[in-house]
């Protein structure tokens, strides 16, 4: 399912689609700080939920250095300070900027399984340790929990950092007198922004494919085996009798439309090959498909792979048919359960974001996930509460450029001292623990009702 879903996104990369619905979204908008603040923050969002954050990151890079050139030259801001030793770095508003595009990146990979690698992680982990269990954690059920979650965490985003960097609630501050934009500076912007437009020409075959090829890929994720009516996936399973529903998942429909995609050609050029008379009008080169496999290689982190099945093979030894390690912790902390329920989530959550600033995300959620369902086992609680409550949050890492590759790409191209992401981090990563807690606890045991009850899979 990873694999596919990393294919689907770089289909959606090579087609230049994700740059079009970014570009749509800010002439939509308009051209304030506000709005091209919300443009910048909820376009990258919608994307990440489908594409990878960083790719989703590196894409808006490119944007908002463009508007930002342009408000430069019409002196209403600047794009770099000079620090005590001399050196370039971003402003308060170019660190507003970037960072906020990382920062909804993030976001945005929580909204679907297939957003971020740690999703499926804290999916698989729980499958492996509880094989038994109902598919809690299929697309809708996921995404039914994830997007109103996903959107209220992003609303606060945007407005802490609407407060922050440009006075919103505070008329007579610094920062709300210098975010005013002059009508002059708002057509220069409206200028570069349609000037990219006019640039990608009208939407292409392949981006038109992409669409079509990726709609029907969500759609199939959907109608698997959505629990209100009756999916293809248990119309496979009832055809064919199958006693092991492992080749029926998601990953089924995303390696279809990968191979659609391989095989599709990305123009209609193709067609020449059947209006030609003569040898010499045929195509003389080859056509690349919609997904370009070559290409797609050469980027594709196939390391990762590695990393996802390392982290399985450490929950699997730490079972206790084998070292029993996480039985071992579990009574360790089964001191715990003296604590009311929603104060170990809390606690669950804050630990969790605070080690996922120094990690990788994969990593910290392999570590920490089986922990959390095998504490949740010893003091006879769901497993899956303690497993979402810590594989969300393994993915918020707001205040250090180490954290994900996203705060790195920002910080890199803008010249972002670490300070000053700590700085526009903090109200974000505060907003996220308060907001998480209230979803896991309350939101959490609507979507998902077996949370509050006892499980016989569990016995």
């Amino acid at each position: 399912m990873f694999l596919g879903s990393l294919m689907l996104a770089y289909a959606v990369e090579q087609s230049g689609l994700h740059i079009r619905l970014a570009l749509c979204a800010v002439r939509a908008i308009g051209y304030s700080h506000y709005r091209l603040l919300f443009a910048i923050c909820f376009i990258t969002m919608f994307i990440s939920m489908w594409i990878t954050n960083t790719a989703a990151t590196t894409m808006m890079v490119p944007i908002v250095f463009a508007i930002l050139k342009v408000f430069e030259e019409q002196q209403i801001l600047k794009i770099y300070d000079t620090d005590n030793d001399g050196n370039r770095i971003a402003s308060d508003i170019t660190t507003c900027y970037f960072c906020a595009a990382t920062f909804s990146a993030t976001v945005g990979g929580i909204g679907t399984l297939v957003g971020t690698a740690t999703n499926l992680v804290f999916k698989g982990l729980f499958s492996r340790l509880y094989p038994n269990a109902p598919e809690y954690l299929s697309f809708p059920k996921f995404s039914a929990f994830s997007v109103p979650y996903m959107i209220t965490m992003e609303l606060a985003i945007y407005f802490i950092l609407l407060i922050q960097y440009f006075g919103f609630l505070r008329k007579n501050s610094e920062a709300a007198k210098q975010c005013k934009i002059p009508p002059s500076g708002i057509e220069a912007a409206k200028l570069v922004v349609e000037e990219q437009w006019k640039s990608l020409g009208r939407i292409t075959f392949r981006e038109s494919m992409v669409i079509i090829l990726f709609g029907a890929a969500i759609l199939l994720f959907f109608s698997r085996s959505p629990q209100i009516f009756y999916g293809w996936g248990e119309l496979v399973v009832d055809t064919f009798n199958l006693k092991d529903h492992k080749f029926v998942k998601d990953s089924a429909a995303a390696v279809v439309i990968v191979f659609i995609m391989a095989l599709l050609p990305s123009s209609l050029v193709i067609l020449k090959n059947f209006e030609a008379k003569t040898y010499n009008e045929l195509p003389t080169s080859s056509i690349t498909s919609v997904l370009d496999w070559t290409s797609m290689c050469e980027t594709m982190p196939f390391s990762f792979m590695f990393l996802l099945g390392g982290g399985f093979a450490l929950s699997e030894a730490a079972k206790p048919e084998y070292s029993d390690l996480n039985g071992k912790i579990g009574e360790i902390l089964k001191q715990l359960s003296s604590l009311p329920n929603i104060v170990i989530i809390l606690l669950i959550i804050i630990f969790t974001i605070f080690v996922t600033n120094f990690a990788s995300n994969v990593a910290v959620c392999n570590v920490i996930s089986p922990i959390a369902m095998q504490l949740a086992k010893e003091i006879g609680k769901n497993p899956l509460w303690y497993n979402i409550a810590s594989g969300f949050t393994a993915s918020y890492a707001y205040m250090l450029p180490v954290g994900t590759p996203g705060n790195l790409v920002v910080q890199s191209a803008a010249s972002i001292p670490t300070g000053k992401m700590i700085k526009a981090g903090f109200g974000p990563t505060i907003s996220t623990i308060f907001i998480t807690w209230i979803a896991i606890c309350f939101w959490a045991p609507v979507v998902w009702p077996d949370l509050l009850t006892e499980t016989e899979w569990l016995m």
